[in-house]
C-alpha cells in the first residue's frame, strides 16, 4: 500500500511540474531571470553565464560562451586593457547607488506590455531611480522565444544605442 501511495504522489508531482512549465509565460520567464540576475554576481565569466543558462536560447548561450574565448584571446594580447564586457554581464545597466533625501536608492525594475512579433514576444524592461536622484530611466527591450516548449531570452535591444546584445556578440572586431 505504501508503494502505491508513493507512486501516486510521484505521479501528482510530475503532473504539477508539467502544468507549471506549460503555464510559464514570457513575462514570468523574464521576471524569474531578473530576480536571479539582480541578486547574483555580475562578473562576465563562465560560472555566471552557466548559472543563467536555463533562461537563454541556445543561440544566445553559444554566443556568450564564444565571447569568453574572444575575451581570453584579446586579453592575452592586451593584458592591461579592459575587456569588452569588463563592466559585467550585459543584462542590466550598472546598478549605481543614488543618495537623495538622506536615503540610499538602487534602481527598480518594472516591465511594459508584451508585443507579439511573429514567434517572438518583446517587452520593455524599465530600470528607474526615484525622481529625486535625477537619473534618467534606462530601457532595455527583452526578446523572448519559445524553445523546446519553454520561453527563453533570445536577445536584448538597447534602444538608447539602437543595437542588440546578439549584434554586439557577433561583431567582427573585438
Amino acid at each position: 500500500m505504501h508503494k502505491i501511495n508513493l507512486l501516486f504522489a510521484s505521479f501528482l508531482l510530475v503532473i504539477a511540474a508539467t502544468t507549471a512549465l506549460a503555464q510559464s509565460t514570457p513575462l514570468s520567464t523574464v521576471k524569474s531571470f531578473y530576480a536571479f540576475d539582480r541578486s547574483h554576481s555580475q562578473v562576465f565569466n563562465r560560472k555566471n553565464i552557466d548559472a543563467r543558462k536555463q533562461w537563454f536560447s541556445a543561440e544566445l548561450y553559444k554566443l556568450l560562451i564564444n565571447e569568453l574565448a574572444r575575451e581570453r584571446a584579446y586579453l592575452a594580447k592586451n593584458p592591461t586593457d579592459k575587456p569588452h564586457f569588463g563592466d559585467g554581464l550585459p543584462f542590466q545597466p550598472l546598478d549605481e547607488e543614488c543618495t537623495a533625501g538622506g536615503r540610499k536608492h538602487r534602481n527598480s525594475l518594472t516591465f511594459g506590455p508584451i508585443n507579439v512579433n511573429g514567434k517572438a514576444r518583446n517587452f520593455d524592461a524599465y530600470f528607474s531611480y526615484p525622481k529625486a536622484c535625477g537619473i534618467e530611466k534606462t530601457i532595455f527591450e527583452i526578446v523572448v522565444i519559445k524553445q523546446n516548449g519553454k520561453w527563453v531570452i533570445d536577445d536584448i535591444l538597447y534602444p538608447a544605442t539602437t543595437s542588440t546584445l546578439v549584434e554586439d556578440l557577433r561583431r567582427k572586431e573585438y
